[in-house]
C-alpha cells in the first residue's frame, strides 16, 4: 500500500513539474510580444496626453488674455451712484469687476491659471513616449525598477 502511494505521489509530482515546465516555456515565448505591447501602449498614451495639453496651451493663453484684458463698454450714467457717473465703465471678465475694480472670481481664476500651468508643465516634461523612442531598454529598466519599489 505504501508503494502505491509512492507510486501515485512521484506520478502526480511528475506531471506537476511537466505543467511548470510547460508554463516556463509558454512564459518565455510570450515575453517578447508583452513587452513590446508595454512599450506601445506607453508610449501612445504619453504622446496622447502631451498632444492634448500641447492642442489646449493656444486655446488657454486665448481664453486667459481675454479675462485679463479691461474692455472699456462705455460710462457709467443713470445706473450707479452719483460719484461714479461720467466714469469710463468696462465689460466684467473673471479679473474685472464693471467699475475697473478686481472681482472676488479672481481667485478662482488665478487657482485655475495656477493648476492648469502645473498640469502643462508636468505633463510636458515627462516625456515617456521621447525615452521609449530613443532609448527604450533604458526605459524598461527604469519601468521595472518602479515596479519593485
Amino acid at each position: 500500500m505504501n508503494e502505491q502511494a509512492n507510486k501515485i505521489l512521484v506520478e502526480l509530482l511528475q506531471k506537476a513539474a511537466n505543467g511548470i515546465d510547460a508554463a516556463v516555456s509558454f512564459s518565455q515565448a510570450q515575453i517578447p510580444d508583452v513587452v513590446h505591447q508595454l512599450l506601445v501602449w506607453k508610449f501612445t498614451k504619453s504622446l496622447v496626453i502631451s498632444v492634448i495639453i500641447l492642442a489646449t496651451v493656444p486655446v488657454a493663453i486665448k481664453f486667459f488674455r481675454a479675462m485679463m484684458k479691461r474692455e472699456q463698454d462705455g460710462v457709467m450714467g443713470d445706473e450707479g451712484y452719483s460719484w461714479e457717473r461720467g466714469k469710463p465703465k468696462y465689460k466684467p471678465t473673471l479679473v474685472w469687476e464693471k467699475d475697473e475694480t478686481i472681482s472676488p472670481a479672481s481667485i478662482i481664476f488665478g487657482t485655475i491659471i495656477f493648476f492648469y500651468s502645473a498640469t502643462a508643465f508636468i505633463v510636458l516634461s515627462d516625456m515617456t513616449w521621447l525615452k521609449i523612442w530613443l532609448a527604450p531598454k533604458l526605459y524598461l529598466l527604469e519601468y521595472a525598477a518602479s515596479l519593485i519599489k
